[in-house]
């Protein structure tokens, strides 16, 4: 007995017919939906991101600073000069005679603010010692806000005794 096979015979195969397939497109959609609600509120308001971006390199620059110090097992100084923009400059004296070198750009390790962000010290003239506590033993604070509606705060501290910076 033979079986019968059914063919379409309205169906034509080409290797030349391509498309999406609605669960494809369903996916695409909601992929980019996710990604509008999270990417938007970053585009509509650039100030926050801005400040706190400024915030991050801050802190970044902190950090090196104490790895220096360490590395080095000589004292790193971070001189603020309040400005618009602000600067923060790493040296390994008061005076800044001797900079620190920037691994980026092979020449002094500057970091510059943003002008719609200031950067305000309770300290200007901290620095770190060789075994990566602050100099002198009294810890900062930094805040970071922006000038445009001085809404968005980020505070960065550096404890006194451990020089950790948070």
């Amino acid at each position: 007995m033979v079986k019968q096979q059914w063919v379409d015979v309205n169906y034509t195969h080409n290797r030349f017919m391509k498309g999406f397939t609605l669960v494809e497109l369903v996916v695409v959609i909601a992929v980019m939906g996710v990604l509008v609600t999270v990417a938007a509120p970053r585009f509509a308001n650039g100030d926050i991101f801005e400040t706190r971006g400024d915030a991050g390199l801050l802190s970044s620059t902190l950090r090196y600073a104490q790895k220096t110090a360490i590395a080095q097992r000589k004292n790193v100084f971070v001189l603020h000069t309040d400005a618009i923009p602000d600067v923060v400059r790493l040296c390994f004296d008061a005076a800044c005679n001797q900079p620190v070198i920037s691994p980026e750009t092979a020449g002094a390790y500057v970091f510059t603010s943003s002008t719609n962000v200031d950067v305000v010290s309770l300290n200007p003239g901290l620095g770190f010692d060789g075994l990566g506590r602050a100099v002198p033993d009294v810890g900062t604070r930094y805040t970071v806000t922006n000038r445009k509606n001085n809404a968005q705060i980020v505070t960065i501290n550096v404890e006194a005794n451990t020089g950790y910076i948070h």
